[in-house]
C-alpha cells in the first residue's frame, strides 16, 4: 500500500523539553486521519514538521513515497487550514479563494471555473462578492477550506480550525468537513483535543502523551477496546475501572466477588485493571437471563439526559460507577436516589487493561 503520509522515528525537542518522542505512524491517501490528545502532547508539533514548519532532530518525514524531511513548506504540495485562518479581510470571498492559483500563474479562466467548483463544493455559490466581515464563522472557515484545497494539495493539514466557533456551528461544520472530505478525495490530516472532533470525522486517529502514540486506531477500536488507561479515559464521555487479580478461564478476582472477564493468555495471576463503558450495564429487570456478571448498589443520585439517564451507583465495596440507560418509553422509571438496584453486564462488553 502506498501512503500519503510517512513518519519513521521522528523525534523533536525544544530546548530541554522534547515534544516528539520517536512518533511512527503511517496515514493512508484520501483518509481523514485526527491527531488526538491534551494540550502539550505532541500533536502541533508533529502536524508541523509535516507542514515543514519544523524540522525532526531525528528521523524522516516521506510524503506520497517522498523523502522531503529537509524540504520547505512550499515545496511539499500541502495546504493548511489553522485556527486563526488568516484570510485576507481586504479581498472578496473570490479573490480568497483565488488567490493561490494566482500566486502560481494560473490563467483567469482556468481559475474563474475552479473557484466555481470549489465553492459549490463548500457550498457558498452566490457569496463570490461577499466581504470576509460580512461572513459568519461557519461561512469563514468555509473560505480558507475552498483557498487551501484549491491548489489541489496531496494533503491538507488542519490545525484545530473549528475551536474558535461556537457549539452548534462547530457540530454543524464537523459533518461538513466530513461530507467535503469524502467529496475532494484529499487526504486530511486534522489535530484537536476534542474528542467528539476526532469521533465524528476520522477513520483513524492516533491518541498521543507526552510526545508518544499510545494508540492508532478507528473510533470505533478505540473507543471498545483503549489499549490504556489514559486512553480509556481520554476517549468517551465515562468510563469505570475495577481492580483485580486475573485468574485461569476468564476470571478476575475482586474485592466484588469473582468476575467473569475477557478470556487472555499471559495474565494469570497479575493484577489487572477492568474497564466498562457506561452504556454496557442493564439494571434491574432488564437485566438478560444470560447475563454473566450482576452485582448490587446504591443509587446515589440520577440525571435525566433526554435520551438517557445518567446514574450514579455506589457498590458495596464504596466504589462509585457511571451507568447511562437509554429513555425508550415517556413514564419509563427513573431510579430515585438511595434505591438499591441490580447491575449486570456481559464479560466481553468490558476490557482489560494492564495495571
Amino acid at each position: 500500500m502506498s501512503y500519503a503520509v510517512e513518519l519513521e522515528n521522528i523525534s523533536k525537542s525544544f530546548g530541554e523539553v522534547q515534544a516528539v518522542k520517536n512518533v511512527s505512524l503511517k496515514i493512508r491517501k484520501n483518509e481523514f486521519f485526527s491527531l488526538l490528545g491534551p494540550s502539550g502532547c505532541g500533536k502541533t508539533t508533529t502536524l508541523r514538521i509535516i507542514a515543514g514548519l519544523e524540522f525532526p532532530d531525528t528521523g524522516r518525514v516521506m510524503l506520497n513515497g517522498e523523502d522531503v524531511t529537509d524540504l520547505p513548506t512550499h515545496k511539499r504540495n500541502i495546504g493548511m487550514v489553522f485556527q486563526t485562518l488568516a484570510l485576507f479581510p481586504h479581498m472578496n470571498v473570490y479573490d480568497n479563494i483565488a488567490f493561490g492559483l494566482r500566486m502560481r500563474k494560473v490563467p483567469e479562466r482556468e481559475i474563474r471555473q475552479r473557484v466555481k467548483e470549489m465553492l459549490e463544493i463548500v457550498r457558498l455559490e452566490g457569496f463570490e462578492r461577499r466581504k470576509i466581515n460580512q461572513l459568519s464563522g461557519g461561512q469563514r472557515q468555509r473560505v480558507a477550506l475552498a483557498r487551501a484545497l484549491i491548489i489541489k494539495p496531496a494533503v491538507l493539514l488542519l490545525d484545530e480550525p473549528l475551536g474558535a466557533l461556537d457549539l452548534k456551528i462547530r457540530q454543524h461544520m464537523m459533518v461538513e468537513l466530513k461530507k467535503i472530505q469524502k467529496e475532494v478525495g484529499t487526504t486530511f490530516i486534522y489535530v484537536t483535543h476534542d474528542q467528539t472532533e476526532a469521533m465524528v470525522m476520522s477513520d483513524r486517529m492516533a491518541i498521543m502523551k507526552d510526545g508518544v502514540i499510545q494508540q492508532i486506531g478507528s473510533p470505533h477500536d478505540v473507543y471498545m477496546r483503549p489499549v490504556n488507561k489514559f486512553v480509556a479515559l481520554f476517549i468517551g464521555d465515562a468510563i469505570n475501572f475495577i481492580e483485580g487479580t486475573y485468574k485461569d478461564k476468564g476470571i478476575l478476582s475482586t474485592d466484588l466477588g469473582d468476575l467473569k472477564v475477557p478470556q487472555l493468555e499471559g495474565y494469570t495471576g497479575k493484577t489487572v485493571i477492568l474497564a466498562i463503558r457506561p452504556e454496557k450495564f442493564f439494571l434491574e429487570k432488564n437485566i438478560p437471563s444470560d447475563i454473566d456478571n450482576v452485582i448490587e448498589g446504591r443509587v446515589i443520585f440520577s440525571i435525566f439526559r433526554g435520551s438517557f439517564v445518567e446514574y450514579r451507583v455506589e457498590l458495596d465495596n464504596g466504589q462509585e460507577m457511571v451507568i447511562f440507560q437509554p429513555y425508550l418509553v415517556a413514564g419509563q422509571k427513573i431510579y430515585g436516589d438511595g434505591s438499591r438496584i441490580k447491575i449486570g453486564w456481559y464479560r466481553d462488553s468490558a476490557v482489560i487493561l494492564s495495571h
